[in-house]
């Protein structure tokens, strides 16, 4: 038991003293946190989540990765830019949504003002 104990630790030492595979983790968390709580994110929260979306990016692409690493790094990155894509039209349904309730508003003040 000791053994595998020891073992456990020496790999986790390894992978907490490998920056790639630190930001790789960083990553999978940012993914499971966007994906679990973006939902009451404020525009603020949004734009901090694009910043730090962003460097961790920056951080990845200072690695080098193997190709099963290099497809998991697509797949986050994919369903991170899904949440993004996501509220980008959430926000645009919400605005189009408004223009479309002036207009509605417009027309009745328009049909108000000519008598009918």
């Amino acid at each position: 038991m000791k053994k595998y104990l020891s073992l456990l630790l020496l790999s986790l030492l390894f992978v907490a003293c490998n920056p790639s595979e630190t930001a790789l983790g960083d990553l999978q968390k940012f993914t499971e946190r966007i994906e679990q709580k973006s939902d009451k994110w404020s525009e603020a929260d949004w734009d901090d989540a694009a910043m730090l979306y962003s460097e961790i990016i920056q951080t990845i692409d200072r690695y080098d990765y193997d190709e099963e690493q290099i497809r998991e790094i697509g797949k986050l990155k994919g369903r991170c830019l899904a949440q993004f894509a996501k509220h980008s039209f959430d926000e645009g349904t919400k605005g189009l949504n408004d223009s479309f309730i002036e207009l509605g508003g417009a027309i009745e003040g328009l049909l108000e003002g000519l008598g009918k």
